[in-house]
């Protein structure tokens, strides 16, 4: 007879500015852990006594699941799975987690380098640099043992499925049941703040870069299409009316978009020009989040074809269309 699945959030610390993260123990006919936090000994030791209170260890789990590479959510996966726990992500995330250093080091070329031609000062790009490996310490490389498919069934949870999620980031997963109205959704929809689509580098040797945002608006769109009751979140509480919020995160990003445009109405920009009038205060301690959020929105509006974009002597400028040169 199949077990009803029961869901417990697992709230760990980590030392980022996000603050708490959300990993979710999923309990039916298997014993899941969904994400594993980061790789620090406060976050290890609250899985642990977690873990302990529902009486369990990591060598009683069946499966372990990773929405996605950020490791705040995948910093502890190496040792979970040298527990001998099956350890389960898409496949695009085995570039970002394999500790690949042909792929790491296209990675920091890519953001040096788009980050120049966006205008942004060697100094703080070469800083962002810096804060991006210090962020990848905190999670240990492995390889994930599987990588299940779009739409194939969680093994030990009837009912629940996989999505693929993208746009926060590329590898992003949720799991879903549709009879309950379930999502188990890290990063892809947040209660109380925006996933940043972030910018990530194409595939090796690839030219053209991923248009995140444009990835993570269709995600909202076939989020609307599903049966949402509740939404278990990387962070923050769970939450009701999903479709109500990704509707505002949806009018959020056209807005933010029509402010881009009407700064380019009376001279080209650069990216880095639009990041320090948009956000005169964060820009230099969240570089990467504000130049993400900057080209995503550029990215929708030269979808739309309301903004062009010229090269001058390696620098990108914007403009509004049918603006006076």
């Amino acid at each position: 007879m199949t077990k009803a699945a029961t869901i417990i959030p697992v709230t760990l610390p980590t030392p980022f500015d996000v603050g708490p993260v959300n990993c979710c123990l999923l309990i039916g006919d298997a014993v899941t852990l969904i994400d594993s936090g980061p790789r620090t000994a406060e976050a290890r030791e609250v899985l642990q006594s977690s873990l302990k209170e529902n009486r369990l260890s990591i060598k009683d789990l069946d499966q372990y699941i990773c929405t996605h590479y950020h490791p705040d959510h995948a910093g502890l996966s190496k040792e979970i799975q040298e527990a001998g726990v099956d350890t389960l992500m898409l496949q695009e995330a085995v570039p970002y987690v394999s500790g690949d250093s042909a792929f790491l080091n296209w990675t920091d070329s890519f953001y040096m380098d788009l980050y120049r031609s966006f205008g942004v000062p060697d100094s703080l790009g070469r800083l962002e640099l810096l804060k991006l490996k210090k962020y990848r310490e905190f999670l240990t490389p492995f390889m994930p043992d599987l990588t299940p498919l779009p739409g194939e069934n969680v093994r030990g949870h009837e009912g629940f499925v996989f999505l693929q999620t993208p746009g926060h980031a590329p590898d992003h997963l949720s799991l879903y049941n549709e009879r309950e109205g379930i999502l188990i959704g890290g990063d892809v929809l947040l209660p109380h703040i925006s996933s940043n689509a972030l910018l990530e580098p194409p595939a090796l040797h690839e030219k053209e870069r991923p248009k995140t945002l444009l990835q993570y608006r269709q995600t909202l769109q076939n989020l609307l299409t599903l049966n949402l009751k509740t939404v278990y979140p990387g962070h923050g509480d769970p939450f009701e009316h999903a479709h109500d919020l990704i509707r505002k995160r949806l009018k959020d990003q056209n807005e933010r978009a029509n402010t881009i445009e009407k700064m380019l109405t009376d001279e080209p920009l650069t990216v880095f020009d639009m990041c320090t009038r948009l956000f005169p205060k964060l820009y230099e301690k969240q570089l990467g989040l504000v130049v993400s959020e900057v080209s995503g929105h550029l990215d929708l509006l030269q979808e739309e074809g309301r903004v062009v974009k010229a090269v001058e002597e390696g620098f990108i400028y914007f403009r509004k269309t049918g603006a006076v040169q």
